[in-house]
């Protein structure tokens, strides 16, 4: 059964309460939405490689049904391996490709068993866990499309989100949690490329 949108359910379960607790209760204005920065990789400094161009290959087909989240992101994992690609990689040379594979670049959101209970009414529980996981492929290829070599790295994060949160603290928590996977797949690819790139590696 396909599930609506977090932002959808969470909108729709605020008017059912309004409501239901009649019309004074929805006079408390409505937290203005979350602006977040642009999520940029520009620091270390671009890797420099001796290829004529980048291409970006995605085999990663993110479902659009619970508990996978990608669709319901501020910014998704592979649009965030994308920006990486954009802003760490630099193609200076007149011939071959540098290919981006982003083999997996999922994302889910399950929910965690409460305590219903006198004790539970009483704390701040965990309701949900998000899982991210990246695993991505590096190739240069010659004019012939020949796979001359690769590297690769995978990563993942894993957090989990209190009960009563708002919707502006969700994206914030997602935002942040893909940020940290990025730069975690950003920190293994780095030390991968000079050793399977040595040949195609230029100094900036």
């Amino acid at each position: 059964m396909n599930l609506p949108p977090v932002r959808t359910l969470v909108r729709s379960l605020g008017l059912a309460a309004c409501l239901g607790a009649g019309l004074n209760a929805c006079n408390s204005p409505t937290p203005a939405p979350l602006h977040l920065p642009e999520m940029t990789f520009t620091e270390p400094a671009p890797i420099r490689l001796n290829v004529a161009r980048i291409e970006i290959d995605s085999q990663y087909k993110a479902p659009a049904a619970a508990p996978h989240i990608e669709y319901d992101m501020p910014v998704s994992p592979e649009n965030a391996v994308r920006r990486w690609a954009q802003d760490r990689l630099r193609a200076v040379g007149q011939q071959g490709v540098l290919r981006v594979v982003i083999r997996n670049a999922s994302a889910t959101e399950v929910p965690l068993a409460t305590d219903k209970g006198l004790t539970g009414m009483f704390t701040k529980q965990q309701a949900a866990k998000v899982d991210l996981a990246l695993d991505v492929e590096l190739q240069i290829l010659d004019e012939r499309q020949f796979v001359l070599a690769s590297v690769s790295a995978q990563a993942s994060r894993s957090r989990t989100e209190v009960e009563g949160r708002t919707l502006n603290q969700r994206d914030q928590l997602l935002y942040d949690t893909t940020y940290d996977l990025v730069r975690g797949f950003d920190h293994e690819i780095s030390v991968n490329i000079p050793n399977g790139f040595n040949r195609w590696l230029v100094a900036g």
